[in-house]
C-alpha cells in the first residue's frame, strides 16, 4: 500500500474518532475487520502513523482551533508540515485526488499548509501535550522540577513487559526462548516474575504468549497484582477482573491452590477473561457477575479483596495517547463518585484481619490518595499498611514512566483491624 492510501485511511478512521465516543484501538479494530484488504504490514503502519498523530494532539489541535469540519484531514495535514516537515510540494503529491488517495488540495488548505510553515508559539499543555484543564491537576501530581520530565515521559512509546506463568515455566527459560527468537530481553527491576523486551514487540502468536508461558503486562500491573500477596489457603476477590491480567499473576502466585473469585459487571469482559485462564491452566479461578445479592452471600469471605479501579487512564497514555484527546472534566467527576462505591461495596467482602487492595492505573491524587483518605474516614475500622516489593516500599505505590519507567500505577493496602 502507498504512503497516500495509508494517509487517506488515517484521516477516515480520525474522522470516525471525532464522531464516537469509543476509544481509537476499538474504531481502528473495527474498521480493519470491515477492510480485510488491509494487510498486516499496513495495519501496522497506519496504527503507528495513527498513534503518532495522538503524541502531537494538543499541537495540532492548537494549529487547527478554527477549523469545523474535516477534522482527520487537518490533523493529518497539519502532523505532515509541522511533525514530519515535508514540504508543501511533497504534501501536493500526496492529497493527489487519485483513486485511494486524499482529494486534492482546496485553496484554503494549500493557505493553511503555507500558514503551518511559518515558528508557532504553542502554549504550554500543548508542547508537552496534555488538556489545558488539568494544568492544576497535574501540577498537584507532580512537584515543578518532575513535570515536564514525567508528562515527557508519558507521550513515549512503552516498552512491552511480559509476566512469566510460573504454573508453566520459569523466567530464565522464558528468556532463553525469546533471545532465541532474535529478541533482546531484560529481567524488569520490580516484577519478580517480569521481562521487558525494550526495543521488540511481540505477536500473540508467537510461542510464549499462544502457549501460556507468559503473557503481555505491564510491570506496574504486575507489582499490584504482587501486593495481594495471596497464600495458597486464602481466598482472594478480583473485584473489578476486566480482562483478568491481574487474577492470572495472582493465580499463578498462589500455584493454583486456594480460591480466587473473578467478579466485573460485563459478562463478556469474564467470557474472554475465562479463554485467558483456561490457556495459563488455571483451575482456582470462579467467573461471577457482579450482584448485590453474590456480594451478600459473600459478605465477609475474602482474606484479600483487589479494587483494581475504573480510572482515567492518565497512567497510561503512552500505550493509549487518544485517552487525553477526550478526556473531560465531567469525566473525571463522575469516575471519582463510581471508585468511591466500588470500594464501599467491595469493602464488605473483606474478613476481620484481611486487607482491601486499592489500585488504579492514574497519575492523579484526586483518583488515588484523595480516595484512600475519604474512605479511611468513612470507614475507621480500616488503617493504611505499608508496602514492601522487590526493590520498592512506601506508604503507597506510586509509579511513573520517568521515575521507574513503567506505566504510571497507583496502590494501597487498606487493612482490617
Amino acid at each position: 500500500m502507498q504512503l497516500t492510501a495509508r494517509v487517506q485511511i488515517t484521516a477516515e478512521m480520525l474522522d470516525l474518532f471525532f464522531e464516537s465516543g469509543a476509544p481509537f484501538d476499538v474504531l481502528m479494530a473495527k474498521f480493519f475487520k470491515n477492510n480485510k484488504w488491509i494487510g498486516a504490514s499496513d495495519r501496522r503502519e497506519i496504527a503507528e502513523f495513527s498513534y503518532a498523530i495522538f503524541r502531537s494532539f494538543e499541537k495540532l489541535k492548537f494549529l487547527t482551533s478554527n477549523i469545523t469540519a474535516n477534522f482527520g484531514r487537518f490533523y493529518v495535514l497539519a502532523f505532515l508540515v509541522t511533525e514530519r516537515k515535508l514540504s508543501p510540494e511533497k504534501i501536493s503529491e500526496i492529497f493527489n485526488g487519485k483513486r485511494y488517495a486524499p482529494a486534492a488540495l482546496t485553496n484554503f488548505e494549500m493557505e493553511f499548509v503555507g500558514v503551518l510553515q511559518k515558528k508557532v508559539d504553542f502554549p504550554a499543555n500543548a508542547l508537552l501535550n496534555y488538556p489545558q484543564w488539568m494544568t492544576p491537576l497535574l501540577e498537584r501530581a507532580f512537584s515543578p522540577g518532575d513535570l515536564a520530565n514525567e508528562l515527557l515521559a508519558l507521550n513515549e512509546r512503552a516498552p512491552l513487559d511480559l509476566r512469566v506463568n510460573t504454573l508453566k515455566s520459569c523466567r530464565e527459560v522464558v528468556k532463553k526462548m525469546l533471545m532465541n527468537s532474535g529478541f533482546q530481553v531484560e529481567d524488569c527491576r520490580y516484577s519478580s516474575d517480569g521481562l521487558r523486551l525494550p526495543e521488540g514487540r511481540i505477536g500473540r502468536n508467537h510461542d510464549v504468549i499462544k502457549t501460556g508461558l507468559a503473557e503481555i503486562q505491564d510491570q506496574g500491573s504486575q507489582l499490584v497484582a504482587e501486593m495481594c500477596v495471596v497464600s495458597p489457603l486464602e481466598t482472594l476477590v478480583d473485584f473489578c477482573a476486566g480482562a483478568g491480567g491481574k487474577t492470572l499473576a495472582i493465580a499463578a502466585a498462589m500455584g493454583n491452590r486456594g480460591r480466587i473469585f473473578a467478579l466485573d459487571k460485563e459478562g463478556n469482559r469474564l467470557k474472554k477473561a475465562q479463554l485467558r485462564f483456561r490457556r495459563a491452566g488455571l483451575s482456582n479461578v470462579f467467573c461471577q457477575e457482579i450482584t448485590s445479592k453474590w456480594i451478600k452471600r459473600h459478605r465477609e469471605c475474602a482474606d484479600v479483596v483487589l479494587v483494581d479501579a475504573p480510572c482515567s487512564g492518565t497512567g497510561s497514555w503512552r500505550r493509549n495517547p487518544d485517552m487525553r484527546a477526550k478526556f473531560t472534566p465531567k469525566d473525571l467527576e463522575e469516575l471519582l463518585i463510581v471508585q468511591a462505591e466500588i470500594l464501599e461495596s467491595a469493602q464488605r467482602l473483606v474478613k476481620k484481619g484481611g486487607r482491601l487492595i486499592y489500585a488504579t492505573c492514574s497519575i492523579l491524587k484526586e483518583e488515588n490518595q484523595d480516595q484512600v483518605k475519604k474512605f479511611l474516614e468513612k470507614f475507621p475500622k480500616f488503617k493504611l499498611g505499608s508496602i514492601k516489593l522487590q526493590n520498592y516500599s512506601g506508604e503507597f505505590l506510586q509509579l511513573t514512566p520517568h521515575k521507574n519507567q513503567t506505566d504510571g500505577f497507583f496502590g494501597a493496602i487498606l487493612e482490617f483491624t
